[in-house]
Formats: C-alpha cells, structure tokens, sequence
C-alpha cells in the first residue's frame, strides 16, 4: 500500500511538471507573435484585477467576486481617453464558474463597448494546485458620434457604427497562496477584417504571472507581470510590486516598456478592496511629460469569502 501511495504521488509530480512546461512552452510561442505589434484596454492594477485579464483565474475566488476599475487619462484635456472595465462571477455546482466582462472606452467621439460571458472550470492537480479552463463569447460595438462635435452643423450629422462577435479562451496554472500564471485570448474574432470598414477591430492576447513572497509575519511582497499585445501595435511589458503590511495595507511601483511608471495603494478590509494608481513618465518632453502625468485609476474589488493578497 505504502509503495502503491508513492507511486500515485511520484505520477502526480511528473504530471505537474509537464503541465508547467506545456504552459510555458506555450507562453514562450507565443513571443515572436507578441513582437509583432498595441495594447487592448489595460491597467496599472492588473495585479489585483487579475481575473478582469483572464476569466479562469476567477477560479481562484471559488464563491464569487466582483471588479470595478476606471481609468481616466489626461485629466484636464477636452476629450481626453477614460475607459471603464467591471466584471463578476458566481460559483456554480458541477461547472465550476459562470462570469459576465463589461467595458467601455471612450475617446473624443469614439466609443468603444464590449460585452461578453464565459464559464470556468478547474482540473485538479494536486491538493494546492490545478489548471484552469474558460470558454465564452460576445459582442464588439463601435460608434463615433459625430454630432456630439456640433450639432448645427450639417457636416457632423452623421454617425457610424460597427458590431462584430467574438469568442474567448483563457487558461491558467494555479498553485494556492504561491503564485500564477495565465494566458488568455479574449478577443478571437468570428470574421476577417474588411479593410472597407472606416474602423475594424483587433485580436487581444494577454499573458499574466503573480507571486506572493512572505518576509515575515507583517510584511508581504506580491509582485505581478502581464504582457499585452494587439494587432498591429507595439507589444506592451508591464510589471509591478507591492508590499503589504498585515495584510490590508500595500503600497508599490509599477514600470512599463513605453516609458510610464505608475504609484500603486491598495487597501483590503473584509470581503472588499480599493486601490489607486498614479501614472507619471520619464520620457520625452516637460510638455508630454505633463500630460502623461495627470492619468488616475481607482479599483473596487469585492470578493466572497475575505480578501486576500494574491
């Protein structure tokens, strides 16, 4: 029997390990892609909006949770960039998951709006570890309103609009209270582009890592990684830590390929968090600096059961 337990644990470890090669085997496939090109809706919170980036790591809040985050950038500017990003998901008997995504981006007279849905299911690995699987889909709706810009004027009377479906997968690896990683694909079109179309949207693909480091019985250190990439635009490396003091309070810095550095706060209490990020630039001109200077965040997270670090 004792030799019959070892063997099952041995098998358990090597089934591990060839689960974390394929993860990353796939990962690292995907780079030469990501050289390639831009970034779909992003934020400096990715770390504690985690599941907001990839509909299986929801599985890591088992009960249910909930995601806010807006991100106003150029404040000041006429028109300026702001876009709004919620999403939720209950625990449901035998599946695992079932989740909603909702997003909004609005720039000038564009507006950008996405809605989708998935489920989410995990595969067992171990008593703390598992993979994660999602599946789901949406809609894309783009619209310029041009006759927000005069509505007098005959020249803007106008609007355009464009919808188009879309399918998501996402998968991640998980082992609990350590850390993961995660790659998702929330936006595969169900169409080609038509080069007809005054706008056409873009594939997303996004990979994500996190870990949590215990100093001491106080003090924590979570740092967290996420590549983004879209279609036809720079490939955008974002990575940042925060370190947490009993387990509520965490503050820290975030850098990011094209110049930007972002402060972090982040406040856990009960089954809720808020967090905060001011994003500033070395880079470039007084004049650019400054309008990098004035973009803000703020995250709400609720989460059944107690927040937690990771």
């Amino acid at each position: 029997m004792t030799q019959k337990i070892y063997n099952e644990k041995v098998k358990s470890e090597i089934m591990n390990r060839y689960t974390i090669l394929l993860l990353i085997i796939v990962a690292i496939s995907l780079m030469p892609m990501m050289g390639l090109a831009q970034t779909g809706l992003n934020y400096n919170q990715f770390g504690q909006l985690r599941n907001s980036f990839n509909g299986s790591l929801n599985l890591m809040d088992p009960d249910g949770g909930a995601a806010l985050v807006g991100r106003l950038q150029w404040v000041g500017l006429d028109d300026a960039p702001k876009s709004y990003w919620a999403s939720g998901h209950v625990g449901v008997n035998k599946i695992g998951i079932v989740g909603v995504d909702l997003k909004q981006t609005n720039f000038g007279v564009v507006r950008d709006r996405e809605v989708s849905g998935y489920i989410a299911s995990a595969l067992k690995l171990g008593e703390n570890q598992s993979i994660g699987f999602s599946v789901g889909g949406g809609v894309l709706m783009h619209k310029e309103e041009y006759t927000d810009l005069d509505i007098q004027d005959p020249a803007f009377a106008e609007e355009y609009a464009h919808n188009k479906g879309f399918i998501r997968l996402d998968v991640s690896y998980v082992k609990d209270n350590k850390y993961y990683i995660g790659l998702s694909a929330p936006r595969m079109l169900l169409s080609k582009g038509n080069q007809d179309l005054e706008h056409d949207f873009q594939r997303v693909y996004y990979f994500t890592g996190g870990a949590l480091f215990p100093v001491n019985s106080v003090l924590h250190i979570r740092p967290s990684v996420m590549v983004s990439y879209l279609e036809q635009d720079i490939t955008r490396f974002d990575v940042n830590a925060l370190a947490f003091f009993k387990e509520r309070l965490g503050v820290g810095l975030g850098v990011q390929n094209q110049g930007n550095l972002s402060g972090l706060f982040q406040f856990n209490i009960g089954d809720f968090g808020i967090g905060y990020s001011y994003q500033f630039n070395t880079d470039g001109a007084a004049s650019t600096r400054s309008i990098a200077n004035n973009t803000h965040e703020i995250g709400l997270r609720y989460r059944v059961g107690g927040m937690n670090m990771l």
